[in-house]
């Protein structure tokens, strides 16, 4: 399905409704979403994996209202969407028409997206592994849920006529060293608090081809980590000329080859 064809259903009128949400069903159980893929699924199932997302992180309470703002103009119940397309061309657009209370709901739902992609398709309480001698223990390593007050990077973007923020990146509370996930706040600087909500990225997921600004950046900063750098690479792009970042939106709406990055770090 071209992009070109897809019209934004939201834009003329969106009102979010969330006090008039409820939930009589019970909640979704992990046996009734493993087996969802969000590049190929119905609404119901796309809509059910959400649910599913939002009843087990707060980080996601989006109104139910907003997943609608990824469907397509000639949808159908019956017909397969790629909803990890659909949801980021819907964000994207909810910045172009200005509509950064729609925007702000859609980065939870992208988010919720991305987390889901990367779960485990058991269940988490499985059965336990044999107990291991004692003798096997220094060879056992245990997953540590990594320090995520720590900054791996930070930069300042807009100024002038466009309001002013410092974006921050820290380990996600989910990553791993073998599965570094990346929590990227932007901080207001005018209004003194953060927005709302943050981008949570999957290092190994990024499309490295056409990495929006706000990949780069937290590929970069987790990049300068691993490599002790003093001088973050994401600053040096800017005075590069390389990119222009007059604003905030500019972060999603504007794309790089992270390829570039990785050759010349090589």
């Amino acid at each position: 399905m071209a992009m070109d064809d897809i019209v934004f259903r939201t834009h003329l009128k969106y009102q979010i409704e969330a006090n008039n949400e409820g939930d009589d069903e019970g909640a979704i159980k992990h046996s009734e979403v493993n087996e969802i893929d969000l590049h190929k699924c119905s609404f119901e199932d796309f809509k059910k994996a959400m649910i599913y997302m939002k009843e087990g992180n707060p980080d996601y309470s989006f109104s139910e209202l907003g997943l609608d703002a990824v469907k397509p103009a000639d949808f159908s119940e019956k017909t397969n969407y790629d909803f990890v397309e659909l949801t980021d061309y819907a964000k994207h657009t909810a910045i172009n028409i200005g509509n950064m209370t729609l925007f702000s709901e859609l980065q939870k739902i992208a988010s919720a997206v991305e987390q889901f992609a990367i779960l485990p398709k058991e269940e988490s309480d499985k059965k336990m592994a044999n107990v291991l001698p004692f003798s096997d223990y220094d060879n056992y390593d245990i997953e540590v849920t990594p320090d995520t007050t720590m900054e791996l990077g930070s930069c300042v973007i807009g100024g002038g006529s466009a309001e002013t923020y410092k974006i921050t990146a820290t380990f996600h509370e989910s990553s791993r060293d073998d599965r570094p996930i990346i929590s990227v706040r932007s901080y207001s600087i005018s209004a003194d608090a953060y927005l709302p909500n943050m981008d949570i990225i999957d290092i190994e997921s990024i499309y490295k081809q056409n990495a929006t600004l706000m990949e780069v950046f937290a590929y970069m900063s987790y990049r300068d980590y691993v490599k002790k750098a003093t001088e973050p690479t994401f600053d040096k792009l800017i005075v590069s000329g390389s990119i222009v970042i007059d604003s905030l939106e500019d972060m999603y709406a504007k794309h790089y080859d992270l390829r570039i990055f990785d050759h010349v770090k090589v």
